[in-house]
């Protein structure tokens, strides 16, 4: 029942999928205590509607580039990796920067069709401009513009500028909102956040619990990823592994995180629920896939509940 319902991409699909999340997203603020303050709520309604929308993009990025079957399987798996992780839901900077991510991924993956190739660039650029001053270290997703760069249009060199200029500008134009906001100015070592290898803050059981089972998901799904990555057409390749490169940052973004509590594991999830489509379109039998998507569905629910 539940493999031939998420096969499907029809409107009621996304509905279930967003309720899915938007009672997850409740639990989890729940959970930390509701404060009933004029500006929390806003900041909840805030955080939530980045939430929803970046289910949104990621689907459409997923199928305008065809990296996985007409399905909604890849956005019943971001809701899964995100709600294995409660402290992602409840912090807003994160979810917003998550949101800008996804949005300059859809600007990079453009740029296979040629066409405003300098707007992609720019575009993309400012998104991720965006999302570091919300999760500073999430500027190091500036990588994935120049390897879309290097895959589609490198012999430009005015295509190798672009991103720089794209990142200047927010930080020109922020300061410019501080100063007419709030009459003050920041340095870029201001902007910049300390790194750190500490990872006191995974030590709880909760903690252990989404970090174990986010670690066997990327294991077992890069796996087969990788295994059918040899088997895609040439074309499709540089795509592929813009995704992995995504994954590949996103991990490095956990590692050096200053304040770890596994909201940061937040940039994980859109990459990996792609990835792990690709097991999900394997015909393991309906059996087979019914547990799956009822693991996928209920697993969230015990980091959320106990």
């Amino acid at each position: 029942m539940l493999s031939s319902f998420f096969n499907k991409s029809k409107p009621i699909n996304f509905i279930i999928v967003a309720l899915y999340m938007f009672v997850m997203y409740i639990i989890a603020h729940y959970q930390n205590g509701i404060d009933l303050d004029y500006f929390k709520i806003l900041i909840f309604f805030v955080g939530c509607v980045a939430y929803i929308l970046t289910m949104l993009i990621l689907n459409h990025v997923t199928q305008k580039n065809d990296l996985t079957y007409k399905s909604t399987n890849t956005i019943l798996l971001f809701a899964f990796l995100t709600g294995i992780l409660p402290a992602s839901l409840i912090n807003p900077n994160v979810l917003l920067s998550n949101l800008f991510i996804i949005l300059g991924m859809r600007s990079i993956l453009s740029l296979r069709n040629g066409k405003y190739v300098k707007s992609n660039i720019l575009n993309a650029s400012l998104y991720i401009g965006l999302a570091s001053l919300t999760y500073f270290w999430s500027i190091t997703f500036i990588v994935i513009v120049f390897l879309g760069v290097l895959y589609f249009e490198p012999k430009n060199y005015r295509n190798w500028i672009i991103p720089f200029i794209g990142l200047l500008t927010v930080y020109l134009l922020s300061n410019c909102f501080t100063l007419l906001f709030y009459d003050s100015f920041f340095a870029i070592t201001d902007y910049v956040a300390p790194i750190s290898f500490s990872f006191e803050g995974y030590f709880s059981n909760r903690g252990f619990f989404s970090i174990g089972v986010l670690i066997i998901c990327i294991l077992f799904f890069l796996t087969v990823y990788l295994i059918k990555y040899s088997r895609k057409p040439t074309k499709s390749k540089p795509i592929l592994k813009l995704i992995i490169t995504q994954l590949l940052i996103s991990s490095i973004v956990v590692m050096i995180a200053l304040n770890k509590n596994t909201s940061e594991m937040i940039f994980i999830a859109a990459p990996l629920a792609i990835i792990g489509t690709t097991y999900l379109e394997i015909d393991h039998g309906k059996f087979v896939r019914e547990i799956n998507l009822w693991v996928f569905i209920l697993l969230p629910f015990m980091t959320l509940l106990f």
